[in-house]
């Protein structure tokens, strides 16, 4: 008989532990429900970020490698300058030499 009165008070704090359970997920729910929405929109957010990432280094790219033509163009343009000041100095000895040959 005392084993039954003993199990007895056993399940009815194991069901008082239950309801305290049960009362304190209650309780938890609603703040669960406001993270899963949070972590929805954090992973929406996020996807859009990497989104925006990936076009921002297509962008940078695209300017890099325009930056290293136009670099090169520079640097031809810069040659040519060269080669046109030294064919127009010679010109101008040219020139120089056929007007003193004329005198």
């Amino acid at each position: 008989m005392e084993a039954l009165v003993a199990l007895e008070e056993k399940i009815k704090a194991l069901v008082v532990i239950i309801k305290r359970i049960k009362a304190e997920n209650a309780l938890l729910q609603p703040e669960n429900s406001f993270l899963k929405n949070e972590n929805a929109q954090l992973k929406a957010e996020n996807a859009r970020l990497v989104e925006g990432n990936a076009q921002l280094t297509t962008q940078l790219q695209t300017i890099e490698d325009s930056i290293l033509l136009e670099s090169g163009q520079v640097k031809d343009l810069k040659e040519e300058r060269s080669i046109t000041r030294l064919v127009l100095d010679d010109l101008l000895k040219s020139i120089d030499s056929i007007v003193e040959n004329e005198n």
